[in-house]
Formats: C-alpha cells, structure tokens, sequence
C-alpha cells in the first residue's frame, strides 16, 4: 500500500514538468498538486515526508535532466558518475518538497485548512528556501507553470512565490471538494481564476 502511494506521488511529480515550459499544461499542475495535498491529507509526518520527497523526484527527475547532459557531454564526465550526481541533485531538491510535507503534519489544522492553507503556506516556504539555501535553485518554482494562464494576471503584485501559494490554494480547493464532494469548493476557486483573467487584461504598470 505504501509502495502504491510513493509511486503515485513520483507520477504526479513527474506529470507537473507538463506544465512548464515549452508545453504550459496548467491543468495539469493542478491535478498533481491536488493529488499531493489528497496524500498528505490524513499523512503523519515521516510518510508526508517521504511522499513529498517521491512528489519531488518525479518533479526534479523529470524536469532537470539536463544536468546529466551538462555533467556528462559538456563536462565531460563518465556517464554512471553523471547519473549519480544527477540523482544526488535531485534527492537534495527533493529533500525540499519532502520537508513541506513534514511541516504540514506537524502542524495540527482542520482538512479544509490543510488543504488550502497549511499546504501552500509549507510548500512556498521551502520553495523559497530552496531558491535561497547554498546560492538558490529556484527552478521548477510552481508560480512559473502559471505563464500564459489566468494567474499570470497576479504576478506583478505577487510575485512568483506568490502565485505558487494561490496555485497550490487552487490545488488544495479541488482536493477537499473531491475528498468532501462539496462544490462549494469551486466557488472561491472560479472566483481567483477569475480574477486572475481580469488582472491579465488590465495595463500593468511599466517600469
């Protein structure tokens, strides 16, 4: 059963690189981050953990395999020491997602407050950490799966952080209106969307 859950975390972590550029599958990080929050829903903290580690090396697995090609064909290096260093890269990224996993069990909330609260605040947190901790690698930040869709509209005043956390706030919505089959759920998320579309329109500020 465990097994099963760790390798539905690396799917869905694997899935979210849709979202990104060149593709820019939106939809498609949504549907991974709502089924991240769904498993770490009822999770202690050392199996949110692990499951956010697998979320992450499916993430970090599939959208940074460039650096095998830079270690190995323009660095020159042998291939199985280009391999491992690439998986070593991706544990230690991985470790970040892993950690907001650990932090939103730790911290005792009602589902719905998990789902849309406790979750974004945990993953921006060491999304951030992560683009900070030894020099910073913010690749992959979530915020950016955002460009071309409605929450772009909110980046000039929230910043890419910030649009990870309304992203992963979307993704916690779909989660606890599935889990509770209650669209109330869709209200607010229709609403930021929304809003987001119309911010997208307005003339930005040129600076």
């Amino acid at each position: 059963m465990a097994i099963s859950i760790y390798l539905s975390a690396l799917a869905a972590g694997a899935a979210a690189v849709l979202a990104f550029a060149p593709l820019g599958w939106f939809p498609v990080a949504l549907a991974a981050f709502a089924w991240l929050a769904h498993l770490w829903a009822d999770a202690g903290p050392r199996r949110a953990f692990w499951t956010g580690f697998a979320f992450g090396m499916g993430l970090f697995g599939a959208g940074v395999s460039w650096v095998y090609i830079s270690l190995s064909q323009f660095g020159g290096m042998p291939a199985p020491l280009a391999a491992l260093g690439t998986f070593l890269f991706c544990a230690l990224l991985a470790a970040f997602t892993g950690g907001a996993g650990w932090l939103q069990a730790r911290i005792p909330a009602a589902p719905a407050a998990r789902a849309m609260l406790l979750v974004p605040a945990a993953w921006v947190l060491f999304e951030w950490l992560r683009s900070w901790v030894l020099t910073g690698f913010p690749w992959l930040s979530a915020g950016y799966a955002a460009v071309g869709w409605p929450l772009q509209g909110f980046a000039p005043v929230a910043g890419v952080f910030g649009i990870s956390l309304l992203m992963l706030s979307l993704a916690g919505m779909l989660s606890w209106g599935a889990r509770r089959r209650r669209l109330v759920a869709l209200a607010p998320f229709v609403l930021v969307l929304a809003c987001g579309e119309l911010l997208r329109h307005v003339a930005q500020p040129k600076f």
